[in-house]
């Protein structure tokens, strides 16, 4: 049974903060966009982290970079994992973004990067452009990337650029020990009918305004090319890959579709449930909204904690002598 956090927090999001005006509606999406356009959100991470954390300034090219660290670890060669922030490709990165980035370099051992990349509609912010720096980022970093998680939109960018490290640069590929993907978006076509039903119930989501997201990402690509619908990529050659949805969320269809595909069924199939094997780790909860991982909840809390135990595992042993 839910907790009674996890349940206030929907009602708070679903009469009182509203989300879904936004989401549900396409000229408010249009104008909420145009609206953040105009008036950037502040990416700066928050004053009052974890004190045993650093974060430093290392700017990439034209992209703001940050890199999150234990206090005195400062080797340049350090593995790291790359954390791909969510905000329906529009919305610049929030305080709970970086206490998950916290959490995880103080309980991991690994360096964080943080990516600050082109969001809707600003120049550089085709979903192309933005996985060609992603990958740009792990190929010219001295820290070698072992890890890629990601949520929401995060989630979208962190399996699409997998699978385009693995097709153009496989030396880069073979040092990405595991992926995380939290509340993924995996089909931005967004109309396979079990999408569409769930869409009618999600307190968070809508699929009126996320509809708006395919052409300004695209580009003219369509919506079942991996760079932007990432569940008809390869996922063959893929690292351990774990991935957290709620059933609250309308995204967990596709969710479902991907557990599919990894059981042998297809990608029109949607295989409720958790689901584990050596290669793929799918985590269903019930009655969680969006993104409940990072929620100030106990299932978040607990999310958190099994996120934190599938990094370990894959990356705990990786040393930086392997990488020198």
């Amino acid at each position: 049974m839910p907790s009674f956090t996890s349940w206030l927090l929907r009602m708070f999001l679903t009469y009182i903060r509203r989300t879904r005006l936004v989401f549900g509606s396409a000229e408010n999406m249009r104008n909420n966009m145009r609206e953040l356009y105009l008036r950037p959100q502040s990416f700066n991470p928050p004053k009052n982290l974890d004190p045993g954390i650093t974060i430093d300034r290392i700017d990439y090219g034209a992209w703001p970079l940050y890199r999150v660290s234990l206090a005195g670890n400062s080797a340049k060669k350090r593995p790291a994992m790359m954390y791909i922030h969510g905000g329906a490709f529009y919305r610049e990165i929030n305080p709970q973004h970086w206490k998950f980035v916290a959490q995880a370099v103080r309980d991991t051992g690994l360096d964080a990067i943080i990516p600050i990349y082109p969001l809707l509609p600003r120049p550089g912010a085709t979903a192309t452009e933005v996985i060609e720096g992603f990958m740009d980022i792990c190929g010219r970093l001295e820290q070698p990337i072992v890890s890629i998680v990601g949520d929401s939109a995060g989630g979208m960018y962190t399996l699409a650029t997998m699978q385009q490290l693995l097709q153009q640069h496989p030396e880069l590929a073979r040092r990405v020990r595991c992926i995380v993907l939290i509340s993924p978006v995996l089909d931005l076509g967004l109309e396979h009918p079990e999408v569409v039903r769930r869409g009618q119930n999600d307190p968070w989501l809508g699929l009126d305004g996320l509809r708006q997201l395919l052409p300004l990402l695209g580009a003219g690509l369509p919506a079942h090319d991996p760079i932007v619908s990432p569940l008809y990529g390869d996922i063959e050659t893929l690292p351990p890959v774990m991935l957290l949805s709620g059933t609250y969320d309308m995204l967990v269809a596709d969710a479902q579709r991907l557990s599919a595909k990894f059981q042998g069924k297809g990608t029109e199939i949607c295989t409720p449930g958790s689901f584990k094997n050596d290669r793929f780790t799918f985590i269903e909860q019930p009655e969680m909204v969006h993104v409940y991982p990072l929620l100030p909840h106990p299932e978040g809390a607990e999310a958190r904690e099994t996120i934190i135990r599938f990094l370990k595992q894959h990356t705990g042993l990786v040393s930086e002598d392997n990488y020198h």
